[in-house]
C-alpha cells in the first residue's frame, strides 16, 4: 500500500486548479470540505497481495461504502484511507448488483454519510460534481455537466462531460445541491458512465456479507452481467468497437441470443463490414426464421453493397412477415429501378406512397422517373406533381416535370416549368430557354420558339448563340426585315458564324431585294467557298435578275460540291435553257433522273 498519509486540509487549494474546473476556488473548497470527510480511497489485492486497482467509495450507511463491483470483484482483500490518511479496514461485500456494477463494502469506521438525492431529476445540461481520489489518494473534485442519457434495464443511466481518470471508478457525483445522484462506474479505460443513486438506493444495508478472505474472485466484465453492461451502454454511445468486444463476449455465455447477434449485425453494417453483417443476419435468421428484422437487415446490407438482386427476396420476405413494415416497398423499388426493372420498380413505389407514408415524395419522384422508362409520360406529370408538394424548388424534380409535360406533348405546361427552372437556376437559365426554342421549333411553333428567343437575349444582349436563335425564329415566323437586323448583330460580334449569313441572305432573298441577296451571299461564299447552299442561292439571285451566265456559275459549282442536289441541277437546266443551250440543259436532265425523278419529269416539259 502506497503512502496516502497527507493532510488534505493543507491541499485542498493546491489540488482543486485544473484547467478543466470552470468554478471559483471558494466554492470548489467549500463542496470539497463538506464532502470530502464521507470519501475514501482504497486499493485491492490479489491472493499473493500484488495490488489488482485502486479507486474511490463514499459512505452511503452506518459503516458502509459504496464503490464499483468492478473494483473490487478480484479482491482478496483491501485497504482504504480517508481525507486525513487514516487507515480504513474494509471487511469484506455486504451486497451487490452485477446488473449495475455496484456493491456495498463493509467498514470499520463511522463516516459521514453522503445522502442520495433523486436522480430522476436530473436533466440534460445540469451542473454535477464528480468526488474522488487520484492515484496518489489525494481527493479533488471537477464539474461538468449531464451530456446524454441511456437507459438499460428500466434505469437511466447518466453521461456526463466530465473527464476523469480511473482512480475515480467508484466516485459520487453530485447536483448542486451536494447530493448524490449517481456513481462514476468505468466500463473500460477512460470510459465511463453514471450509474444513478436510485439504484444504489435498492441495495442492503444489512450487516453480515462475505468477507474478502472467503470471496470468490471473478473479473466483472468477464462475467455475462459486466459484458451486458457494457456492450449496451456502448451501444447507446454509438461506442461500436468497444460493444463489438463486450458483445462478442455475451455470445461466449449464450451463443444463441438473438439480441446479441441483432446488435452486432448493426453494428457490423455501420462499420461497413458487410460480410460480418450478412453471417451475422443469415445466423439470426436461422435461429428464428420469422425474425422480419433480420430479414431487413439482410435486406439492407445488400443495398448497401449494391447487390441489387440478392436484396429483393428478404425486404419482400420482410414485408410477408410484418405487413407493417412498409417503408420495404421503397426499398424494394429502388433495387427494381437500379436493376432497370421500371415496370416492377414502379409497382413497389405505388405500393409505398399508399401506405400514406408522411414523405413520400422521394418515392413519388423515383415513380415519375420509372414511368418516364416506362413512356407513360402523362403518368408521370402527375407523379412529379406529387414529388414537387413537399421539395417544390427542387431543380432535379422540376428538370424531370418539364421533360414529362414535353414527351406527353403539353408543350406549354413544359415550356413554363422550364422558365421556372431558369428562375430556380439562373446560371443555368440559358439552357434551359435553349430548351424551349428547340422543343417549340420541332414543334414548328417559330411564334412561341420566338417568345423563348426574346427571353434568352433579354439574359444577354450580346449573346450571339442567343441572337441567332431569335433570328432564326424571326425567319421561320418569316418576318424576314427583323430577322435580317439580328443577323446583322450576330454577324457583327461573329462574323464567322456561317448560317447566320445563310440565313440573312435567304431573308433577304425572300423580301424580294436579288441585288442586295447577291451581296450576302457573294460575302458568304468569299468566307464560306465550299458552302453549296449559298452558291445555290447566290445562282438563284441571278437568275432572278435574268443574269444566267452567272447564275451557271455559281449553281455549277453548287452542283459539284453537292452533286445528289436535284435543285441546282434543275435551275442550272433552266438556265441553259434561257441560254438557248438545250444540249447542255438535256444533259443535266438526263443526270437529273437519278438524282431527283420527281425534278426531272418537271423539268422534261420544257426540255425541247
Amino acid at each position: 500500500m502506497r503512502n496516502n498519509k497527507l493532510s488534505l486540509v493543507l491541499i485542498l487549494v493546491l489540488l482543486l486548479v485544473p484547467s478543466s474546473m470552470i468554478f471559483s476556488q471558494s466554492e470548489a473548497e467549500q463542496i470539497l470540505k463538506q464532502k470530502v470527510p464521507s470519501l475514501i480511497s482504497f486499493v485491492t489485492f490479489g491472493k499473493d497481495k500484488e495490488e489488482l486497482s485502486q479507486g474511490t467509495g463514499f459512505i452511503i450507511g452506518e459503516k458502509i461504502m459504496a464503490t464499483s463491483y468492478g473494483l473490487i470483484s478480484q479482491a482478496k482483500s483491501a485497504e482504504g484511507h480517508d481525507y486525513k490518511g487514516k487507515k480504513i479496514k474494509m471487511d469484506g461485500i455486504l451486497a451487490f448488483d452485477k446488473n449495475f456494477g455496484i456493491a456495498l463494502v463493509q467498514i470499520n469506521r463511522k463516516n459521514p454519510i453522503l445522502p442520495l438525492g433523486n436522480s430522476d431529476e436530473i436533466e440534460r445540461s445540469n451542473k454535477v460534481y464528480a468526488l474522488g481520489a487520484n492515484e496518489a489518494g489525494e481527493f479533488s473534485l471537477f464539474e461538468g455537466e449531464t451530456f446524454d442519457f441511456h437507459d438499460y434495464k428500466s434505469q437511466r443511466m447518466i453521461e456526463t462531460t466530465i473527464s476523469l481518470t480511473n482512480t475515480f471508478n467508484g466516485s459520487p457525483v453530485l447536483n448542486s445541491s451536494g447530493q448524490v445522484i449517481g456513481m462514476v462506474v468505468f466500463l473500460d479505460v477512460g470510459k465511463k458512465i453514471i450509474i444513478p443513486s436510485k439504484v444504489l438506493d435498492l441495495l442492503p444495508k444489512t450487516n453480515g456479507g462475505t468477507k474478502f478472505k472467503s470471496w470468490q474472485p471473478e473479473d466483472y466484465f468477464d462475467t455475462i452481467e459486466g459484458a451486458n453492461l457494457a456492450a449496451k451502454i456502448f451501444y447507446s454511445m454509438n461506442n461500436s468497437s468497444k460493444a463489438e468486444k463486450f458483445l462478442k463476449k455475451i455470445l461466449e455465455f449464450k451463443p444463441d441470443d438473438l439480441e446479441t447477434h441483432s446488435l452486432l449485425a448493426e453494428i457490423y453494417t455501420k462499420q461497413r463490414d458487410y460480410s460480418e453483417a450478412i453471417s451475422t443476419y443469415k445466423k439470426i435468421i436461422e435461429l428464428d426464421a420469422n425474425n422480419d428484422d433480420a430479414q431487413y437487415g439482410l435486406g439492407n446490407v445488400y443495398l448497401k453493397m449494391r447487390n441489387w438482386k440478392e436484396a429483393i427476396s428478404p425486404l419482400e420476405k420482410t414485408v410477408q412477415l410484418n405487413p407493417d413494415h412498409t417503408d420495404v416497398y421503397f426499398q424494394i423499388g429502388s433495387a427494381h429501378q437500379e436493376l432497370k426493372e421500371f415496370d416492377l420498380a414502379a409497382e413497389s413505389y405505388k405500393k409505398f406512397v399508399a401506405t400514406g407514408p408522411q414523405q413520400p415524395f422521394d418515392a413519388y419522384y423515383r415513380l415519375g422517373l420509372c414511368q418516364m422508362e416506362l413512356q407513360q409520360y402523362a403518368n408521370a406529370v402527375t407523379s412529379l406533381q406529387e414529388a414537387l408538394k413537399g421539395m417544390p424548388d427542387d431543380v432535379n424534380i422540376t428538370y424531370e416535370l418539364a421533360q414529362s409535360y414535353e414527351k406527353a406533348g403539353q408543350m406549354e405546361h413544359a415550356a413554363e416549368t422550364y422558365y421556372k427552372l431558369a428562375e430556380l437556376s439562373p446560371k443555368d437559365a440559358r439552357i434551359y430557354y435553349n430548351t424551349v426554342i428547340n422543343m417549340y421549333n420541332s414543334a414548328k411553333m417559330p411564334d412561341k420558339a420566338a417568345e423563348a428567343a426574346y427571353k434568352m437575349v433579354a439574359l444577354n444582349p450580346n449573346d450571339p448563340d442567343a441572337l441567332f436563335n431569335l433570328g432564326f425564329m424571326l425567319v421561320q415566323m418569316k418576318k424576314f426585315t427583323e430577322a435580317i437586323e439580328v443577323l446583322d448583330k450576330v454577324i457583327a460580334l461573329t462574323p464567322g458564324m456561317e448560317y447566320a449569313h445563310l440565313n440573312k441572305g435567304f431573308s433577304l432573298y425572300s423580301l424580294k431585294q436579288y441585288r442586295n441577296a447577291i451581296k450576302a451571299y457573294t460575302n458568304t461564299v468569299e468566307l464560306f467557298p465550299e458552302n453549296a447552299d449559298a452558291l445555290m442561292f447566290l445562282g438563284m439571285s441571278h437568275m432572278q435578275l435574268k443574269s444566267w451566265d452567272k447564275a451557271v456559275e455559281s449553281l455549277r459549282k453548287s452542283m459539284e460540291l453537292r452533286p445528289e442536289s436535284g435543285n441546282a441541277y434543275y435551275n442550272l437546266a433552266i438556265c441553259y435553257l434561257n441560254l438557248k443551250d438545250n444540249y447542255s440543259a438535256r444533259d443535266i436532265y438526263n443526270k437529273l433522273q437519278s438524282v431527283d425523278p420527281g425534278l426531272a419529269q418537271k423539268l422534261k416539259k420544257y426540255i425541247k
